[in-house]
């Protein structure tokens, strides 16, 4: 009898916020729990199901965001804001604009927001070479330069559509409506202007690895693990203990066919070059090192 009266007691409480919602437009979050068709009145089309505090509300394709996505599978057990558009007492659900939420959050961002603050990203987008986020409702493009210390040749293997990560904000060019433009329509650049925009790094909240250079040193051997091998850009390897991340070429002849991902080998630093932040050196393997009976090693440094 208790559980019952306090799940009563939240469902209360749950449809309070939301008819506040409708009223007021206060923004409320809710956990997508599946994808249903709803219908109402004309409209029926694909929705994100939310769960809010017991109650069910429906998020519509078209009010998700103004970014065209392929699909809205990868959402499904994300969280995301909303407005409330629409209240059915008699069904017991309700149906959520995220645009508005998302244009709120923006207004409150272009008032408080300043560089070097830390902000949780939505991911709405991802190419080879940037993530297009969502940083408290304002759209920004993030070149993987500023993804990681680690390098990546492809994005879509790193982070996925409807993730959130925490990033830093770099600079903010807030909206200038009223900037003249020559020409019917603004370009790029002046849309960028008008709307405003900002920069953000997610790599500016890591640590640098290659800030622990000073415990290596030339002529040394030390473990590392093989992080990635790439056909083009060759071989990479986080050395122990700091992960620093070295690159390296293909044995003659061989594509890498005897290594793979995850292996430990030996990594014999030649050349430390601290202005460039690179290291040179050999990698040897344990198999190698069985098979080859004049312990001679790979040269794998370009």
């Amino acid at each position: 009898m208790y559980l019952s009266n306090e799940i009563e007691a939240e469902r209360a409480a749950a449809w309070a916020d939301i008819k506040e919602s409708q009223r007021a437009g206060n923004v409320l979050t809710a956990k997508a729990i599946g994808i249903e068709y709803f219908e109402l009145g004309e409209l029926k089309q694909e929705c994100l199901k939310l769960n809010y505090n017991g109650i069910y509300g429906y998020l519509p394709t078209s009010f998700i965001d103004t970014y065209e996505f392929r699909g809205i599978q990868n959402f499904v057990g994300k969280t995301f804001e909303f407005v409330v558009s629409y209240v059915s007492f008699d069904d017991q659900i309700f149906a959520a604009n995220r645009i508005l939420a998302l244009e709120k959050s923006a207004r409150r961002f272009w008032k408080n927001g300043k560089p070097g603050d830390i902000y949780p990203a939505f991911v709405r987008g991802v190419d080879r070479y940037h993530v297009y986020l969502l940083v408290s409702g304002v759209p920004t493009r993030m070149h993987r330069d500023e993804f990681s210390y680690v390098f990546s040749d492809d994005l879509r293997e790193e982070i996925f559509i409807g993730e959130t990560i925490d990033v830093k904000v770099l600079e903010i060019n807030k909206p200038n409506p009223d900037l003249e433009i020559e020409g019917e329509e603004p370009s790029a650049e002046e849309k960028r202007a008008i709307e405003g925009n900002i920069s953000v790094s997610k790599k500016a909240l890591e640590i640098d690895p290659m800030s622990f250079i000073n415990e290596y040193k030339e002529k040394s051997t030390y473990l590392g693990t093989i992080t990635k091998i790439h056909v083009d850009h060759g071989i990479f390897i986080s050395l122990e203990p700091r992960g620093i991340t070295v690159r390296s070429g293909f044995p003659p002849g061989s594509n890498g066919a005897r290594l793979q991902v995850g292996d430990e080998v030996n990594f014999k630093i030649q050349d430390i070059n601290v202005k460039e932040r690179r290291i040179k050196g050999l990698i040897i393997t344990p198999n190698q090192n069985y098979k080859n009976k004049s312990n001679r090693s790979y040269q794998y440094g370009r």
